[in-house]
């Protein structure tokens, strides 16, 4: 977004929401992500995980972060390529396809008050199987 927006990449300085959805107040950004981001580190980078276990944190990973929306525009892509990267690593495909707009925002929003059952089931969707093992 370094093309369109002079802010792009900068955390916002402003309160923003979608909706109903208001996200989490600016003196609270970079606490936030630190807190995440070194749970993240604390759990390997999800690297030890099997796909069921990466399924669970990384819905719950998803959610918190989204609250947080550190970013005026682009909070969803950067979330995306981020945890690309993260499942990548951890050994397994991912391909965001199978998601139905509609189904993104209501999981997502649901995450808002933490429930994580429709990032869940977007999640064991899009996590396919091991990186290099031949499908049965």
């Amino acid at each position: 977004f370094a093309d369109l927006y002079d802010w792009a990449g900068e955390l916002r300085p402003v309160g923003i929401s979608k909706d109903q959805t208001h996200f989490c107040v600016t003196h609270r950004i970079e606490p936030e992500a630190n807190k995440l981001f070194k749970a993240l580190a604390d759990a390997n980078w999800f690297q030890e995980l099997d796909r069921g276990a990466l399924i669970a944190a990384s819905a719950e990973l998803f959610g918190d972060l989204n609250v947080v929306h550190p970013f005026r525009e682009g909070n969803g892509r950067a979330q995306r390529i981020l945890f690309e990267h993260l499942i990548v690593n951890a050994g397994f495909e991912i391909s965001w396809w199978p998601v139905e707009a509609e189904e993104w925002i209501r999981a997502n929003v649901d995450a808002v008050g933490c429930d994580y059952e429709g990032l869940v089931r977007v999640f064991e969707r899009c996590v396919g199987g091991a990186i290099g093992v031949a499908a049965d």
